[in-house]
This record gives C-alpha cells, structure tokens and sequence, in this order.
C-alpha cells in the first residue's frame, strides 16, 4: 500500500516530532510563499521534514527522510486570532510562529487539520530533488514508500478525544 501520487506534506521537522509522539494531533497550515492559496491536496500524506529557516540555495540536504505519515480527519477554518490563541497549548509551535502564520496573507483563513498519525515500519531516506526544494506546502515525491506494517501513534478513542477538545476549543470557527 503507498500513498496515491506520492503526495507529501512539507513540515516543520518539530511538528512531525510532536505528531510522532501523541503531543500533537492538528496541522495548522495557510501554505508557503510558493503557493498562492492552501488546500488539503490529499486524504494521506507523507510527512516530509523542513525547519523553520531552510537553508540558503545550495545548502539544502542531500536526503530527507520520511518516517510518519498522515490521515486527514476533521478540518476547521480559523480567522479569529483568538481562537488560534486556545490552541496553542496543543502544538509545538510558539505563539509567535503562530502569529507569524495567521497574518500572512490576512485575506485567507488558517486551516486546522486533525489528523491521526502514523509511523512506518523503517524510515526510508529519500533524495531531494529540485521540485522539492522552495517554501511550498506539497510535493509529489518519486520514491516509493510503502505503508504495509505501519502503526498509528495513538488510540481511536484517545485520537476522538483529542479532536474534540479541539472542536470545543473553535466553537466559533467557520
């Protein structure tokens, strides 16, 4: 089993850490200076690691690798500053990161997006190609990575519970 177009969700490397952990079951994206609006391009997805200042153009890494992948669950729209405050406490960005992504570009909303995580059997090293590189959300990677044996990092009934104190939190979301 692999995912369709080999779709990855590009992402802070301290995220895929504190989904791969439990501490963390939302993505709060609006996309990168390379994409003009954001959108959930797939129901699953690698997680492909990045860090909050990549780089300059030459350094990049040689080969990134790829140990989590993702199922979207439930998404929410935030264009409430306030609402994005409530939940902080529940992903490893700072309040300032958080900040920094809600008002860029201030005409889009951010998209909260529950997921449920998994971990493949054995991490697989991938190349970084050229069409991966830049400040853009998805990719479509050429390798293929399978996803027979993988386990999902927490519980159904631990994951449900954890959505909905997020839906609780953004009652007043659109």
């Amino acid at each position: 089993m692999k995912i369709a177009n080999h779709t990855a969700l590009k992402e802070w490397s301290t995220v895929i850490e504190a989904l791969a952990s439990g501490r963390q079951v939302i993505l709060i994206r609006k996309g990168g200076i390379a994409d003009p609006k954001f959108g959930v391009e797939a129901d699953r997805f690698y997680l492909y690691p990045t860090y909050y200042h990549q780089p300059a153009a030459g350094e990049e890494p040689k080969t990134v690798t790829i140990s989590h992948w993702c199922e979207m669950v439930r998404t929410w729209r935030v264009r409430d500053l306030e609402l994005l405050h409530r939940i902080e406490p529940l992903v490893a960005m700072s309040r300032e990161a958080l900040e920094t992504r809600y008002r860029f570009r201030p005409d889009q909303a951010l998209h909260v997006i529950g997921v449920r995580t998994y971990e493949l059997p054995a991490p697989v090293m991938i190349d970084v190609k050229t069409e991966y590189i830049g400040c853009r959300s998805w990719v479509s990677i050429d390798d293929e990575i399978h996803m027979d044996g993988s386990h999902p990092v927490m519980t159904s009934t631990e994951l449900r519970a954890r959505l909905e104190s997020v839906d609780v939190m953004l009652a007043a979301a659109v």
